[in-house]
């Protein structure tokens, strides 16, 4: 199996990311506030490309982050 290393600066505060919600396990773009360690990131569904605009913001480790959002 194959893994991909992602180097300590690849997300960084203001990225659009994309991970999977908990709670229906839908795939929703979030965006990156704040860098907690150097494998968690507290994110916010408040943007406009989310369809979840009033989820809670979460922690998540850079596992859960599927992927960059783009447009």
């Amino acid at each position: 199996m194959k893994f991909i290393c992602e180097f300590k600066s690849f997300y960084n505060e203001g990225d659009i990311v994309l991970i999977e919600y908990w709670y229906n396990d839908m795939i929703t773009p979030v965006k990156i506030l704040e860098k907690i360690s150097s494998k968690s990131y507290k994110v916010s569904h408040n943007i406009s490309e989310s369809k979840i605009q009033n989820a809670p913001d979460e922690v998540v480790k850079t596992t859960d982050i599927i992927d960059k959002f783009r447009l």
